[in-house]
């Protein structure tokens, strides 16, 4: 018989968005699934994120605070930790779960050998748009490795994992963002599968930009230093498989280390992005790099943004 009853832990993440946060967690209380444990991590924000939380009754919530900012991968390092369900999964504190989420993905897991649990990807919508917000090159079934590094599957889905998936797996804490490095690695090891049901909305438009290029510049190390971690741990499958896409990412790699002064490196990768992806743009930063310093290629970054 199957269990259809599994603890499920949902992650929620939260930095200066105490006024979005009670929707994310409405979504998650208030939802047809009941045997659940919602685990809030506050990334030490310096709003009222604590009076919110406060002032939720629910014996299911467990709170973690961060005692520093460490960004949103430390964060849900922490709500692993704390995990207990033997499904595990993560809601960003601007979406919202659809009344039967959790009760659907309850389902599909019952449904699922125990030996071929593993990450399950459902769909999600954009709010405003109304539309599916992620690509799959496949209509249900199993999420290939080779699929998801080439990039054949893009945009925003819902990512669910048995308990097992995650217990000896934590992201990068040095990189602030990134996170399908950590998806890659998962995808490496564990078996996916496509559900196309959608089960989660994501907000767009909230009167704020986090992502915005001001920020990209920021935190160019960080970037630099994941776009180096992708060449060293998928580089020569990404040759193999989809070289075009290899030369693409190389080439990008090369455009970030020569922002961040490292131009021998970004002048070597870009030269062997070329026979791969040859790109007029690329070749021309390859040249200009001989004269010119990382901020005026950071100002013609900008101006190609």
């Amino acid at each position: 018989m199957a269990n259809n009853n599994f603890l499920v832990s949902v992650i929620l993440t939260t930095y200066k968005r105490s006024h979005l946060l009670m929707k994310a967690v409405d979504s998650v209380l208030k939802g047809s699934y009941e045997n659940i444990e919602l685990i809030i991590v506050n990334d030490c924000s310096p709003d009222n994120t604590d009076e919110v939380v406060r002032q939720i009754d629910d014996n299911r919530i467990k709170y973690v605070k961060l005692s520093k900012n460490s960004g949103v991968l430390a964060a849900r390092n922490r709500g692993f930790n704390a995990a207990s369900g033997e499904i595990i999964t993560i809601l960003d504190d601007d979406d919202v779960l659809v009344p039967d989420a959790l009760r659907l993905i309850v389902d599909a897991f019952s449904h699922i050998d125990p030996k071929e649990r593993g990450i399950l990807w459902f769909d999600c919508r954009d709010k405003e748009s109304g539309k599916k917000s992620g690509v799959m090159p496949i209509n249900e079934g199993t999420v290939s490795f080779d699929d998801y590094v080439c990039g054949r599957v893009s945009g925003d889905f819902w990512l669910v994992f048995a308990k097992h998936v995650l217990e000896n797996q934590r992201f990068d804490e040095r990189l602030r963002a990134h996170e399908s490095l950590f998806w890659l690695k998962l995808h490496r090891i564990y078996p996916a599968k496509y559900i196309p049901l959608v089960v989660c909305e994501k907000f767009r438009e909230h009167g704020e930009r986090l992502c915005d290029l001001n920020v990209r510049i920021a935190q160019l190390p960080q970037t630099t230093l994941a776009l180096t971690e992708y060449q060293i741990q998928f580089g020569q499958e990404l040759k193999r498989l989809c070289p075009v896409v290899y030369g693409k990412k190389l080439a990008y790699l090369g455009l970030h280390q020569l922002m961040t002064g490292e131009y021998k490196l970004g002048r070597e990768s870009i030269r062997t992005s070329l026979p791969f992806r040859f790109s007029i743009k690329y070749l021309l930063l390859y040249g200009i790099s001989f004269f010119v310093g990382s901020d005026l290629i950071k100002k013609l970054y900008r101006m190609s943004e």
